[in-house]
C-alpha cells in the first residue's frame, strides 16, 4: 500500500548564531515561532510550510534540508527502499520528539520524511 501524501514542508537552514537569527526571522521578517527546540527554532512561513533555523548539526552540502511532514514515514520508508533508494531509519528522535528517515536526493541534497511525535 502506497503511503499518503505530505502534510506539510519544512526547509532547514544552518546558522552560526541562533540569537541573531532570531531575530532576523522573528523580529525582521515577523514569522510567528512554531516550536522551540533548544539548538532549532521553528518559523510558520504559510499554514502547512515552516522554515527552521539549527545550530545542531553539520549541514551536508549547501547547508539546507528539506523536511517532509507525514504521519505515515514507515510507509514512505518502504517505498523508497523498495525503489533501491537508501533510507537511514526510521529513528526515533527523543530530543527533538519526532520519528524520522533521512534519503538524498539524485542531486545529494539531504530529504528529511518526518513525523513529530507533538504536532505543530
Amino acid at each position: 500500500m502506497d503511503p499518503e501524501g505530505f502534510d506539510s514542508q519544512i526547509t532547514f537552514v544552518y546558522v552560526g548564531d541562533l540569537d541573531r537569527a532570531a531575530a532576523f526571522y522573528g523580529g525582521q521578517l515577523g514569522l510567528e515561532l512554531a516550536r522551540d527546540q533548544g539548538a532549532c527554532l521553528i518559523y510558520r512561513v504559510t499554514p502547512n510550510a515552516y522554515l527552521g533555523v539549527c545550530t545542531h548539526r553539520t549541514p551536508d552540502p549547501g547547508g539546507i534540508i528539506l523536511t517532509l511532514v507525514t504521519d505515515d514515514v514507515d510507509a514512505w520508508a518502504r517505498r523508497l527502499r523498495a525503489a533501491d533508494i537508501e533510507v537511514d531509519g526510521p529513528h526515533a528522535n527523543e530530543r527533538f520528539e519526532l520519528y524520522h528517515c533521512f534519503v538524498h536526493d539524485p542531486d545529494g541534497h539531504l530529504v528529511e520524511i518526518q513525523r513529530f511525535d507533538n504536532p505543530l
